[in-house]
């Protein structure tokens, strides 16, 4: 009667611990994943919550494992055990949730995908946790193979390989399962998003080092239209000078000459406006290339979205970073590609004897016809070193992005690990032809998963990794004492 009465109230320790753990893990889970809510003393209400249903669970669990009349002659140090197997349950299946929504979270409003499935995998996961530490520490205490051999040398020494079987055998199998379920969704969980960021931070320097070399690229229109502007000044010069002293022709005054140098001038001043309203004009990409602020400004809004909070969506997380990364690339390839004013200067060269007629007629004599030929030769030679300039200017060769120097993803990422690609080879050297140019774009953004990500950076996110595999298997560390001090696990009195 006493035995049912000691194991009723077991039931009712255990009952009670479970539903404090899973209480736990619905408060400490949205915590964690949702953003900050304004608390007291400058401190989220959401982590006053979670680390007060943490301290409450601690607590609980501790008092019911050392009070428990189940654990009657159990040592403190196998009391304390099943404290730390408990809370190392608890804290993967917190982690693991978070992990586990961000590997299979989605945009849409799927209530039992993106808020059922993540928590119950948590539930899993803590479950699983405590059956392999808790369970298997008795499973490993317990003899199996040798009861029939009593008490001796022999029998002891039967007994320890058969728990040197078990320590070192069958429960590493087992918490090679909770390796898989439990830590890696850890890693994913506690580092994955800053894994991401890390990669996405060198995505935006990337972008922005590419802006300021375009920009900068872009800011040598201004000093084309400056050449354009004084040639088109030296040109109306020359028409004055032939109309007030005839310094081409010899014959001063109003005349057909002196027409046609105007013509040339006033046809050129206008070439220089067209040109200047292409620059100051609305630019057909809807930003301003010429804006000096543009690429500060832009990065700093990418690093703003970037550090908003991702496990709320982790999937509209991503897509509002990389639309607004590709549409600004996207732009810089315009501002890269953008001819308008080669293409104006082009036109405008093939049109030039039709947009400027030279007069003809017998008033005009052959020096004055040669003077008009000179002229105009002089006039198509000046707008040719002017374009030739224009077109020598090429913007710089494109950054590589971070997919086309580690284009690892997936199981592809243990595969490098394992067998490193041999360094890559000198590239040819290429000139950069106007065909090359034409082909040369600004990559978008290397989109990287959290658990892509904690793999390629494993190095930098080493912590983590430690940090996982400390709390899931601390208690296989403490489990290991069982096997060389059988008698740690009987409080005093009560050892044999």
């Amino acid at each position: 009667m006493g035995r049912k009465i000691r194991q009723n109230r077991w039931r009712g320790y255990f009952y009670k611990i479970s539903f404090a753990a899973l209480l736990g893990i619905g408060f400490v889970a949205p915590a964690m994943a949702q953003g900050s809510v304004a608390g007291f003393a400058g401190i989220s209400t959401p982590a006053i919550i979670g680390a007060t249903a943490v301290v409450a669970l601690i607590s609980f669990i501790l008092w019911s494992v050392l009070t428990s009349r189940r654990l009657h002659g159990s040592s403190l140090f196998n009391r304390l055990f099943i404290v730390v197997a408990i809370t190392a349950g608890f804290f993967s299946a917190v982690s693991s949730a978070i992990g586990f929504s961000l590997i299979t979270s989605q945009e849409s409003a799927d209530f039992f995908r993106n808020s059922v499935l993540p928590p119950a995998f948590g539930v899993f996961v803590f479950c699983l946790a405590v059956a392999i530490w808790v369970g298997g520490a008795e499973f490993v205490r317990h003899r199996d193979w040798f009861r029939g051999l009593g008490n001796g040398f022999i029998a002891d020494i039967m007994f320890f390989i058969e728990r040197a079987i078990k320590l070192f055998i069958v429960v590493p199998v087992l918490a090679l399962i909770l390796f898989f379920v439990s830590t890696w969704t850890t890693v994913v969980g506690i580092g994955g998003v800053d894994a991401v960021r890390h990669t996405y931070s060198a995505e935006i320097d990337r972008l922005g080092a590419e802006c300021a070399g375009i920009t900068a690229y872009r800011q040598k229109d201004f000093l084309f239209l400056e050449d354009l502007r004084l040639a088109a000044q030296d040109v109306s010069r020359v028409a004055a000078s032939e109309r007030q002293g005839g310094s081409q022709s010899g014959a001063a005054g109003d005349g057909a000459v002196t027409a046609y140098f105007n013509g040339i001038a006033t046809w050129f001043s206008a070439l220089e406006e067209s040109v200047e309203a292409i620059i100051t004009g609305p630019p057909p990409s809807g930003v301003d290339p010429y804006n000096p602020e543009i690429c500060a400004n832009t990065t700093d809004a990418l690093k703003r979205m970037l550090s908003r909070n991702a496990f709320d969506n982790i999937d509209r997380w991503n897509r509002e970073f990389e639309t607004a990364y590709d549409d600004f690339a996207s732009v810089l390839n315009r501002w890269r590609h953008d001819k308008r004013i080669e293409r104006l200067l082009d036109a405008q060269l093939d049109n030039f004897s039709r947009a400027n007629p030279k007069p003809v007629g017998a008033r005009i004599s052959q020096r004055q016809r040669s003077a008009m030929d000179d002229y105009a030769e002089e006039v198509e030679s000046a707008l040719q070193s002017l374009i030739r300039s224009q077109k020598l200017q090429k913007p710089p060769v494109p950054l590589k992005s971070a997919a086309e120097l580690s284009p690892a993803r997936g199981l592809d990422i243990f595969r490098e690990m394992l067998n490193p690609p041999p360094p890559p080879e000198e590239p040819e050297t290429v000139s950069r032809r106007q065909s090359v140019v034409d082909a040369e774009f600004v990559p978008g953004l290397s989109t990287m998963t959290p658990r892509d990500a904690v793999l390629k950076h494993a190095n930098i996110f080493s912590d983590v990794w430690a940090l996982a595999l400390s709390w899931d298997y601390a208690p296989y560390i403490l489990m290991l004492a069982f096997l060389f001090f059988p008698s740690a696990e009987r409080a005093q009195g009560f050892k044999d």
